[in-house]
């Protein structure tokens, strides 16, 4: 069940600066995000660094022409069969309506350039392209990337963050959410949790975004010009020792216009394991150390489709 009254808390982060830790309102928005990443994993972020004219440049100068191309160019998106999420995601069971592509490493001008190479070889849409999505992903990565310190900071373990940042690498996704033309609600991808450390949702116009409360609220979150929502992955969950909730979302789109959305995910490649300070008597141990490729891989799985709460079924203590 979901209603419109309710909303995530609401963040604003204009007094924040990314390449300036803890002058400003560093400190007051900090507070803001330990609470609300405890409480319901998530909040809507409004972040003017991000502006309408780059979300427009995105969205309806790169993201638009990719998805128009053919589906066998959209395939050449593709990092092998042990790597199914790097890149290509479309014409999946269940999943209707749906496709998605990806850049490893999208923060970064050169791998954006390769994947614009990919998709058109002759060059001609290539600069506008690169241009458009590295300077939004660029900007996405300076939110994560504060957001991540602060949350060290915030569980008094900032000594890590250096070390984790250089073992962190960041994947930029665009998706499509095909209109159903109806009225009644479709859902385009269902009720999941996301496995990395932290996900930045960018929305474009058409809502579509619904967030689960604890209590099992579904929450509508709608689009607006200068707003990304940030939720905790299970990769986070874990290392925090459940300090931090790890949202159900789903995509449910009605009416007929198209969704499209931009994420950026950083992900963890280095053991997940909560470290010393965050295991006490009031905090036992809640999951064994384990490697993130490996609770993916069990995701997928036909047991890890069977379960509600993976991670827990995975390396719960």
């Amino acid at each position: 069940m979901g209603t419109d009254a309710m909303q995530l808390p609401k963040i604003d982060f204009f007094g924040v600066d990314p390449s300036a830790p803890g002058t400003g309102t560093w400190s007051a928005v900090r507070a803001q995000v330990m609470d609300a990443l405890a409480t319901f994993g998530c909040f809507d972020a409004d972040f003017p660094a991000l502006t309408p004219e780059q979300r427009a440049a995105l969205f309806d100068g790169a993201v638009r022409p990719l998805f128009a191309l053919p589906v066998d160019a959209k395939r050449r998106n593709y990092h092998g069969a042990d790597k199914p999420f790097h890149g290509y995601l479309g014409g999946i069971p269940g999943y209707d309506g749906y496709e998605s592509l990806a850049i490893v490493d999208g923060t970064k001008p050169e791998p954006v350039r390769d994947f614009a190479g990919l998709m058109w070889p002759d060059g001609g849409s290539n600069d506008g392209f690169c241009n458009a999505v590295h300077g939004v992903a660029a900007r996405i990565f300076e939110l994560e990337e504060a957001v991540r310190r602060m949350v060290m900071e915030g569980l008094g373990v900032a000594k890590y963050h250096d070390a984790l940042s250089a073992s962190t690498w960041h994947l930029f996704r665009m998706s499509e959410y095909q209109a159903p033309s109806a009225a009644e609600k479709t859902v385009r991808f269902g009720s999941h949790q996301d496995t990395n450390l932290l996900s930045i949702v960018c929305q474009h116009e058409v809502e579509g975004l619904e967030m689960q409360t604890r209590d099992g609220q579904w929450v509508l979150v709608k689009p607006s010009p200068t707003s990304l929502v940030v939720m905790v992955g299970q990769a986070l969950r874990a290392w925090t020792n459940d300090r931090l909730h790890a949202p159900f979302h789903r995509i449910s789109v009605a009416g007929d216009v198209t969704r499209y959305s931009a994420m950026l995910f950083s992900v963890p490649n280095f053991k997940i394991q909560a470290p010393d300070e965050l295991v006490d008597d009031e905090h036992p141990p809640r999951f064994k150390p384990h490697d993130n490729n490996d609770y993916i891989r069990y995701c997928v799985s036909e047991e890890g489709a069977r379960q509600e709460d993976k991670l827990k079924a995975f390396c719960g203590v």
